[in-house]
């Protein structure tokens, strides 16, 4: 008995040692949301960091026996946190945005999420509900310091990207599996909402200092009522302002992306290029390419361009990087459907708080815990499917109770005014 019991300690031991080895610091770089196959758990997220050094599924490599979830749809950064919205799972999985450990999970209230866009402590997701009735659309109003829903918004059918500005939030009605063409502007004070009319199918938005620019890629032929892409480009001071360029009927660009003085988006495949200040189109390819078979995704960060191409809708996708001047750059392979490219700008967040050394004791443990903190800290503790299990107030360096709890390998999630940390605890 005592050999098993020393056996038991070192694969333990080893787990955590992994666990510890494992450890990455994504603080820079870009991250890609591949959306996984419909209905089998397998979307995950890769990272790209400052040297182009590629890691994929990053959320499991950091949270052994977790899976990130259905049908990753959108994700974004604030504070010291990644949110990723998945479709399927009806959930946004909350994870610290340097570590990418497990932080919380969100289910209440979201009905086939899509995106979120942030202002002033709170995250805004656009649902589309049941997708067999038109009228219960909304956007989800998420306070970020609990993680609950504050309040939701009823918008029209199919909200789709969002975006801030001033105070504002817009929302592209793609249609959901219908066909929209509007864009909701929300009055973040009031809840107020206002429509502004756009082409068929509004894809992509994209906002500066003084417009917002909407891509919408019209109905395809496909559809039996073919309309064409237009570019829309409105004043945001008053949105009545608004210029429209139209495409051919039989042209459908998508995946529209901004720079200081350009605009980009992608038409049959190849890349596009035009001055936000221009009224006609461009009648030549920006870049001319070959590289993808499927595009899935596209957006310009800093000074490249990210293609992102779905290959087959099963193979592992792949990501095309070019420069400003059109020269593929380099390659990658990712998982299935990637169909995002992200930057963690930093907004609000703390790195390097004082959870260095944070550590929690006796590991393993039975009856209590404590950790070595001399702050007042929220603790919480989830199983590894992601519940949440205990949620305890700790002062004073107090002994955190397991009673109730049984045996396995938990992450202990320790909040200490709004900056977090996760640790891994095993209860025997």
């Amino acid at each position: 008995m005592k050999n098993y019991y020393k056996k038991t300690l070192y694969i333990l031991s080893a787990v955590l040692l992994s666990a510890t080895t494992y450890a990455q610091d994504y603080s820079d770089g870009l991250f890609i949301l591949n959306e996984g196959l419909f209905g089998t758990n397998t979307a995950s997220v890769s990272h790209i960091d400052a040297n182009g050094t590629l890691e994929n599924d990053i959320f499991t490599t950091q949270n052994p026996s977790m899976t990130l979830g259905d049908t990753g749809q959108g994700m974004g950064f604030y504070g010291d946190f990644a949110y990723v919205i998945l479709h399927y799972s009806d959930e946004i999985k909350v994870m610290n945005s340097t570590t990418f450990a497990f932080s919380a999970s969100i289910t209440d209230q979201l009905s086939a999420p899509r995106n979120i866009a942030f202002y002033d402590g709170y995250g805004y997701v656009t649902n589309w509900g049941d997708p067999s009735d038109t009228t219960d659309d909304y956007v989800a109003v998420i306070d970020l310091a609990t993680n609950t829903i504050a309040e939701t918004i009823p918008v029209a059918e199919g909200p789709e990207k969002i975006v801030q500005k001033n105070g504002k939030l817009f929302v592209a009605h793609q249609g959901g599996y219908g066909y929209g063409n509007s864009v909701s502007v929300i009055d973040i004070a009031t809840s107020a909402v206002e429509s502004i009319t756009v082409g068929d199918v509004p894809s992509s938005l994209k906002v500066d200092n003084d417009y917002l620019y909407v891509l919408a890629s019209g109905k395809q032929a496909w559809t039996g009522d073919e309309t064409l892409g237009s570019i829309h480009k409105i004043d945001l001071s008053d949105y009545q302002n608004h210029v429209t360029i139209d495409f051919q009927t039989s042209e459908h660009p998508s995946f529209l992306a901004l720079d200081a003085t350009d605009l980009y988006y992608v038409l049959n495949g190849d890349i596009y290029k035009m001055a936000t200040t221009d009224t006609t189109l461009p009648t030549v390819a920006f870049n001319t390419t070959s590289d993808a078979q499927l595009t899935y995704g596209f957006d310009k960060v800093d000074d490249k361009l990210y293609l992102l191409d779905a290959i087959d809708y099963v193979s592992p996708g792949k990501v095309f990087v070019y420069d400003e001047s059109g020269l593929l750059l380099t390659q990658y392979t990712v998982g299935p459907l990637p169909n995002g490219v992200y930057k963690n700008e930093g907004t609000l967040s703390v790195n390097n708080y004082a959870f260095e050394n944070t550590t929690l004791f006796p590991n393993p443990a039975s009856g209590s815990f404590e950790l070595n903190l001399t702050e007042n800290a929220t603790v919480k503790l989830y199983d590894v499917s992601g519940k949440l299990v205990k949620d305890v107030k700790n002062t004073n360096m107090q002994p955190i109770s397991l009673e109730g709890i049984e045996t396995g390998m938990y992450l202990v999630n320790v909040e200490v005014e709004g900056h977090t940390t996760t640790l891994k605890l095993i209860v025997k």
